[in-house]
């Protein structure tokens, strides 16, 4: 770690205290460095390009006790450019550090440091990987492409290997492994140069395959760069909400930050731009709280009286029946908003249009700490759109999606300006910096000219900044087509106006 932090393969030994010097890249780091007792110790370095808005840290905590030495490595980004896209990968350390031991783990699952090659003999080793109960690892398989090819399939395997190291595990499959793979795991196996991600937990041929992501080949060889971010993307997004071993609590925290910081003491500027943040994020959440109080009193009444009518009826096996989530009904929720959209298109296409071009840059909405209630909101969304065309072409006619919402149906959105919109102001729709950015792709069953602007938009959240997520769409279930169409499903920032700019 004193090599890591000081690029140096002949460091001086790391002591407590801070220190600042030059690196290369013309970074500036700043190094903490912490001893608890004997047996524990931290270093945070932060790293930053002079003129650069964008600071990254990397926090390395290390504690030693009878079951073994335990490590753990979290690297964050700050910035002042909050709409600027990176590329997120592992920290050289996290090489550094698997491989100073001979079997490293995570949990109940060893961690690879190189690609795993399983033949087609071996093939039981993949299906025992995946359905290991205490498995906490994603695990990437990569298939060979089928008849002719350069090779590069195991290239991004390597690269999809290096990026992801220490937080998901790569397995690569030539052409008679697919073949064996398939016999075992049928339409949730893999082929032909595809990649999928199977997340943690036991994994067996009837498993929901949307929850297991899948990557054609022939999106690799279009944007290779950008599928491979999408692959680490998730993984990490995964990463991110693990829980922090109860080991490392001998650190202690202080507001977030480590608790030497400066002395124990934070600048006051810092202090104040930290608090005003504060207190915005917390009346957001208050008069979410307050929604969400008022939607759930509706809703149960709603359930209640459904109850009574069902009981009445002598229909109560149907109310218990429906009562729990089945393997091949729509999923009650989802684990981040590329999920939302990809069963939005699996369970409600019926209902609702979304093509894929409407989903656009949701690697960092994904990354995000609050990535998975903002995919929660957005799948609320997307099957509220869906309920309503449904509810539409069933006879409902006293107005549009707000009148819609504001009767309180089961699947509602809530009808109130920090949530729903149903138009843009004037300056938005005249402005000529905004001019386009609401245009998106339709069904030509809409428009003959495949585009058309929608101002309707769901707001996913009202915190968040340029990253909140938005939801746009246009209503045709008075139209040809009787359904609802997406015309995006990203970041603020995407769709710009007054208050974002």
């Amino acid at each position: 770690m004193a090599g890591w932090t000081r690029e140096s393969s002949d460091p001086e030994p790391l002591v407590d205290g801070a220190s600042e010097l030059d690196v290369s890249q013309g970074r500036h780091r700043q190094v903490s460095v912490r001893s608890i007792g004997n047996d524990a110790f931290e270093v945070v370095s932060t790293d930053q390009v002079p003129d650069d808005p964008t600071e990254w840290t990397t926090a390395i905590r290390v504690v030693a006790d009878e079951d073994g030495v335990h490590t753990l490595v979290e690297l964050s980004m700050s910035s002042d450019d909050l709409a600027r896209r990176v590329s997120v990968g592992r920290p050289k350390i996290v090489r550094d550090l698997l491989g100073a031991v001979e079997r490293p783990y995570l949990g109940g699952s060893g961690v690879p440091t190189e690609p795993l090659s399983v033949p087609a003999a071996g093939i039981a080793i993949l299906t025992e990987m995946l359905a290991k109960p205490a498995r906490t690892l994603p695990i990437i398989v990569c298939a060979e492409p089928n008849g002719e090819h350069d090779g590069s399939w195991l290239r991004v395997a390597g690269a999809i290997a290096a990026r992801a190291e220490g937080i998901a595990a790569v397995v690569t499959l030539d052409r008679t492994a697919v073949a064996a793979f398939r016999r075992e795991y049928e339409a949730l196996a893999i082929w032909d140069g595809g990649v999928r991600v199977y997340a943690p937990g036991i994994v067996d041929r009837d498993a929901d395959g949307w929850r297991h992501r899948y990557y054609l080949r022939s999106r690799f060889e279009e944007s290779p760069r950008a599928t491979i971010d999408r692959i680490v993307y998730s993984v990490a997004q995964l990463s991110t909400r693990r829980r922090v071993p109860g080991v490392f609590r001998a650190f202690g925290e202080q507001g977030g930050l480590p608790a030497d910081a400066l002395d124990g003491m934070i600048p006051a500027k810092e202090f104040a731009d930290a608090h005003e943040q504060w207190e915005f994020e917390l009346d957001v959440a208050r008069d979410e709280q307050s929604s969400l109080e008022k939607e759930l009193a509706s809703a149960n009444g709603h359930l209640a009286r459904l109850k009574d009518a069902l009981i009445g009826r002598g229909l109560a096996d149907l109310l218990w029946g429906t009562q729990h989530e089945e393997a091949a009904s729509i999923p009650d929720s989802v684990q981040d908003s590329s999920e939302a959209v990809l069963a939005a298109q699996m369970y409600l296409s019926e209902w609702l249009v979304l093509p894929d071009s409407a989903i656009r840059e949701l690697d960092d909405i994904d990354t995000a700490p609050e990535a998975y209630n903002w995919g929660n909101k957005t799948w609320r969304g997307l099957r509220a759109l869906a309920a309503y065309a449904q509810d539409r072409a069933a006879g409902w006619d006293k107005g549009g999606f707000w009148e819609w919402c504001a009767s309180g149906p089961a699947l509602g959105w809530p009808a109130t300006s920090k949530k729903l919109s149903m138009t843009e102001s004037e300056g938005v729709q005249t402005g000529g910096k905004f001019k386009g950015t609401r245009v998106f792709k339709v069904d030509a069953a809409v428009d003959t000219s495949g585009e058309i602007t929608m101002l309707a938009h769901l707001k996913i959240s009202e915190g968040g900044g340029n990253l909140a997520p938005r939801v746009y769409f246009y209503d045709d279930t008075s139209g040809p087509t009787g359904k609802v169409h997406v015309g995006l499903v990203g970041p603020h920032h995407l769709v710009p106006n007054k208050s974002t700019n």
